[in-house]
């Protein structure tokens, strides 16, 4: 679970792959079934998908109790499935980097907000807020 929830920047696990996350995007974090029917603070179905499927990742994905990153939108809320989250740990400098022209135009979904260094690799930073809307809007 988040050792530190003032930490602006968290780490995820989606898939074979990690992400960071901007923890300001986030309206809940949570574990469930997604078997489940859940719903979310205002009694509507919760949209659930596997990010690491939405990001690309062909792995298998886990059976059984997820992690939840719930993102609440105007009409819906959806909820990005990932298989671990953490707080960033160490002293190392969050500094997020933009994406250069040449990799953002190559992107085909725009849902990068910038890269950052972690434990000397980096880090791509998801935008959750338009991953959930084009989710929501049945763009993927």
């Amino acid at each position: 679970m988040i050792a530190d929830r003032d930490s602006s920047i968290l780490y995820v696990r989606a898939g074979r792959q990690c992400y960071a996350i901007s923890q300001v995007q986030i309206d809940h974090l949570d574990l469930f079934d997604p078997a489940s029917a859940p719903i979310d603070q205002r009694g509507r179905p919760l949209i659930c998908r596997d990010l690491a499927t939405l990001l690309g990742d062909a792995a298998p994905v886990s059976a059984g109790r997820r992690h939840a990153v719930t993102v609440s939108l105007r009409r819906r809320s959806v909820a990005l499935l990932v298989d671990s989250i953490d707080s960033l740990d160490g002293d190392e400098s969050r500094e997020i980097h933009p994406l250069s022209p040449l990799i953002a135009h190559r992107l085909a979904l725009p849902w990068f907000l910038g890269a950052l260094i972690y434990q000397d690799e980096p880090l791509l930073l998801l935008d959750l807020r338009r991953i959930a809307t084009d989710v929501a809007i049945g763009a993927v």
